[in-house]
């Protein structure tokens, strides 16, 4: 069996991030606030509090949109420029959003309780459970990423990066599901969960 060592697999998180860094240096703040449907569609299922994280944040877009939503946001990411970017997104929609670069290959979440955690178009496996833990009881949990059939459209991605069909379901028995497109259809390349966190 072909087994990475440790030292391969840091190489691999490091490029991974100088990718994102490197894609966000020449990034544009884009013309207008871009939110993802499932994200507008839910947000008034939150419980009474207002703390959210957006989890691989990029350039902030989900985290500008929550802040408009009434509620103090910390977006977490690996790529100072896409935070950067973030930062004047919100200064043009004229908000305030927290920013924390980090290495989500390899970090902690901050530890919460958060009213609403999301994530869109990221998979970090080891982050399911954490995720799951620092939700306020009540708080939802908004999941969409690529899955395999993805690899169709797009077949130099990577096949670690995408979600096989059933996996979300399994991830989050620990939570009440509220919706679930867990790859069953052949014509949706990406699968998402809202789901949330007994009382």
């Amino acid at each position: 069996m072909n087994r990475r060592g440790s030292g391969d697999w840091a190489a691999l998180m490091k490029s991974d991030v100088q990718k994102w860094e490197a894609k966000y240096l020449h990034a544009e703040l884009a013309p207008t606030l871009r939110v993802d449907p499932l994200l507008a569609r839910y947000i008034d299922t939150r419980v009474d509090g207002s703390r959210a994280l957006d989890v691989a944040a990029g350039t902030c877009h989900a985290s500008v949109y929550l802040v408009q939503q009434g509620f103090q946001v910390t977006a977490l990411d690996c790529s100072a420029a896409g935070l950067a970017l973030g930062q004047r997104l919100a200064k043009r929609e004229g908000v305030a959003i927290e920013i924390c670069e980090l290495d989500l290959d390899k970090a902690v979440l901050p530890k919460g309780l958060w009213a609403v955690i999301c994530c869109f178009r990221y998979l970090n496996r080891s982050l399911f459970v954490q995720m799951a833990k620092v939700l306020a009881p009540g708080g939802i949990l908004i999941f969409k990423t690529f899955n395999v059939h993805h690899l169709v459209k797009a077949p130099s991605f990577s096949p670690e990066y995408v979600l096989q069909p059933g996996e979300l379901a399994s991830a989050f028995l620990m939570l009440d599901t509220i919706e679930l497109a867990d790859g069953d259809d052949p014509q949706e390349n990406t699968s998402w969960i809202v789901a949330r966190r007994p009382r």
